[in-house]
């Protein structure tokens, strides 16, 4: 849906105009280039729309990444990335918890 360039400030009813801006998350690991917002030009608040804030959580909940299961000895065993290891200082022997959530979908937790 195609935001609409001016409207009415929620704030004070002046006239706020639409910007964008990167977002950056989890520490700068993650950026999302443009994120729609409103600026008033009377007032000078900022705030996003139900429907800019519903366009950013679905963008924000796409993201994951896919990683093979490999075989390590008689165990099966799934890798992580260097930037979520990092990320999560997560290092060899760090323990985890594995939580069942149903048969497609598990949270991994660290201990």
């Amino acid at each position: 849906m195609a935001e609409k360039e001016k409207v009415k400030c929620i704030f004070c009813k002046g006239e706020a105009k639409l910007h964008y801006e990167d977002l950056n998350l989890l520490d700068g690991k993650m950026t999302l280039k443009g994120e729609p917002y409103y600026k008033c030009t009377v007032c000078k608040k900022e705030y996003v729309t139900s429907n800019q804030m519903k366009g950013t959580e679905e963008k924000i909940n796409s993201f994951y990444i896919t990683r093979p299961v490999i075989a390590t000895g008689r165990s099966l065993a799934i890798t992580l990335p260097p930037d979520i290891s990092n990320f999560y200082s997560i290092k060899k022997g760090t323990r985890i918890q594995i939580i069942p959530e149903s048969k497609t979908i598990f949270k991994i937790k660290l201990a």
